[in-house]
Formats: structure tokens, sequence, C-alpha cells
């Protein structure tokens, strides 16, 4: 078990969370709460893209996003990879440098690291990559013949995704950046910037025209993806991952 100091007890809960053993029974409704005796007052309720006539893009982009569980056989360009990553994950370019990024941290910390696994690019080799942020470039870290062992890993969600997918999209934290700053509460703040992220990366697949899904844990513990990265347990770990590609048309599931 990974036991650092002065923040050991978030790094323990860490280390003790990084498989699903089960799914739990549970209600398979969709939870709310309301105050029923309480004075209410009306919103306007969302209207239908359809209905709209001002083409309001981020209007259209936010209301047609979606998780989607079946991909085409359609591989991803440079274009479009490039696109993705400096969006959703990159610098905004206006001068501040490492600490205007395109989604909130807290602290300006950033303590998440992006990796893609690309199973099927079109003009690319196929590898596991690193986003390399500062350079805005990617940094090939491992060949194509390690890919399939961390697709296998998600092999528990073969029954949510009905087809492969030709990228993956892989976060990690690095614990330090934020945790020396905040200690054990830091913890929660690297899981809030990964809301943001993740939130930024939905948005701009569906921008894009992309398929996105976020992939919650996969079949065995977390560690068995870090080997394929090369990733040290104490100070860096996988913890979230997203499959993306071409939707398959008129086959997608949303949540």
């Amino acid at each position: 078990m990974v036991t650092l100091t002065p923040y050991s007890m978030a790094l323990d809960y860490h280390e003790n969370t990084k498989s699903l053993s089960s799914i739990l029974p549970y209600d398979e409704r969709a939870q709310y709460k309301i105050y029923p005796a309480t004075k209410t007052i009306p919103l306007k309720k969302n209207y239908s893209i359809i209905e709209r006539q001002d083409k309001d893009i981020f209007m259209q982009t936010l209301l047609s996003r979606k998780s989607t569980r079946a991909f085409s056989d359609e591989s991803i360009d440079m274009a479009t990879l490039s696109k993705l990553l400096t969006l959703s994950c990159g610098l905004r370019n206006d001068g501040v440098g490492l600490h205007n990024r395109t989604y909130a941290s807290a602290g300006g910390r950033y303590p998440i690291e992006v990796y893609i696994v690309l199973f099927k690019p079109s003009d690319i080799e196929p590898g596991i990559y690193h986003f390399n942020v500062l350079d805005n470039n990617l940094e090939m870290i491992n060949a194509g013949n390690q890919c399939e062992g961390i697709r296998n890993f998600y092999s528990n969600q073969d029954g949510i995704i009905a087809t492969d997918y030709p990228c993956l999209i892989l976060f990690s934290m690095v614990f330090k950046r934020t945790m020396e700053k905040y200690g054990e509460r830091g913890y929660r703040f690297i899981l809030l910037d990964a809301g943001h992220m993740g939130q930024n990366l939905y948005m701009v697949s569906t921008y894009l025209g992309l398929g996105i899904v976020g992939l919650g844990a996969g079949s065995k513990s977390d560690d068995e993806i870090d080997n394929y990265l090369g990733l040290t347990s104490s100070e860096e770990n996988v913890f979230y991952g997203f499959a993306v590609g071409h939707p398959q048309k008129l086959i997608n599931a949303q949540h």
C-alpha cells in the first residue's frame, strides 16, 4: 500500500480503490430530490435544437452532448485529434503561459496528465502517446504492439460499448502538484479538475462531430494500465478513460 506523508490518508484511499470488484444491487431509476411543501418558481424549459432558428453553436453543442457506445470503422486523423486535445486540455495561447489553459484547475496546479492510445489512426503510427502541453505535441512512449493490452484492460466494457473504438484518452493524476499545496484536501481538488476536463472533452468531441464515452473503471487494478505507461504508483496514476471515435449512425445511446 502506498503510504506517503503528510497526505497518507488520501493516497491510502486512492490505493484501495484502484479496482472495481463488483456492481452492487442498486435502484436503476433516475434519482432526484424535491421539497414538496415549499414555494416554487417555475423556470422555462430547455427547447429542442430543431426549434431554434438562430443556429446557436454553443446551444447546439450543449444539447447534443451524449455518451456514444457504438463507433463506426472510421479512424481519427491528426488534424481532428489536434483540435480535440488542444481545445479540451491545452493552452489558451494568450500570453499567460502554463497557468492559462482551457479548463479550470484548483490553485493553478494542473495535476492531470493526458495520454492517448491510438488503435486505428489514419496518418500517425499506432501507439501510446503523451500530450506535451508546453510544446503542444504528442510524445510516443510505447509502440502499437502494447495497445491491445490496454484495450483488454477495459474488456469489462464490452457489453456496454458495442463496437471497437479507434482512440482512448486517459487521465492520470500527479498527486504532488496539488497535494503539496492543499494537503489531503488537494485530492478532492484533483477530482474536481477531472470533472472540468472531462466535460471539456465531451463538449469539444460533440462540436467536432465525434462520439465519446467515459470509462470509470477497467477489469483489473489501475496498476496494470500504469505499467503500460511506465508510471510509478506513488507519484502518478491513471484513473479515468474515454473511448473516442466517429459515432455509428442511429445506434448511439445517451444519458
